[in-house]
């Protein structure tokens, strides 16, 4: 193989201009190629490999550390899970889809007294809401009766005030 780059008319060329330096120029030439090699396998390949070690050494630290904490912890955790489980069975009517959230949401703004203006679907968990001129106290507990009795959240919201006190214009997103 050695002879195959040999063979090649540009390394043929640098070879005999290296041959036709003065001895001293050789020797430079052969300590600088050495020394580009070593600093080549030293910040390519050994610093490279020391930096992932030292950073794999480290998350594994940190993944010992959330083990013992999560086994330590094991008994609480379990009592809030259980006690998550029974709160959720109260908040069952979470919609399962875009469609259920807009049917949830049209439902819901009817019985709390607000006319929606326009709404669209935004994707497959989300809708988009737009309500003019309504009072912002029965907004904010719309909403908060859709947080927590559906698990409905607000992704985007904008409310412009209106000339008349306490009345705004929504803009908002809602996902699932």
């Amino acid at each position: 193989m050695l002879n195959r780059i040999k063979e090649q008319p540009a390394v043929g060329k640098l070879i005999a201009q290296y041959d036709q330096l003065p001895r001293r120029d050789q020797q430079a030439l052969s300590v600088l190629a050495v020394a580009v090699l070593l600093g080549i396998l030293y910040f390519g390949v050994w610093r490279s490999a020391t930096e992932f070690h030292s950073e794999a050494v480290g998350e594994r630290d940190r993944a010992t550390e959330l083990l013992a904490w999560l086994e330590a912890n094991h008994q609480s955790l379990e009592r809030l899970s259980s006690t998550g489980t029974s709160q959720g069975a109260a908040g069952a009517d979470t919609p399962a889809d875009g469609r259920a959230l807009m049917a949830l949401v049209t439902r819901s703004a009817s019985e709390a007294g607000l006319s929606l203006q326009r709404f669209e679907p935004s994707g497959e968990d989300a809708i988009r809401v737009w309500l003019e001129g309504v009072p912002f106290t029965e907004v904010a507990s719309w909403l908060e009766r859709l947080n927590t009795g559906h698990g409905v959240r607000i992704d985007q919201a904008s409310m412009d005030r209106q000339n008349n006190p306490g009345i705004v214009a929504v803009r908002l997103t809602l996902t699932i």
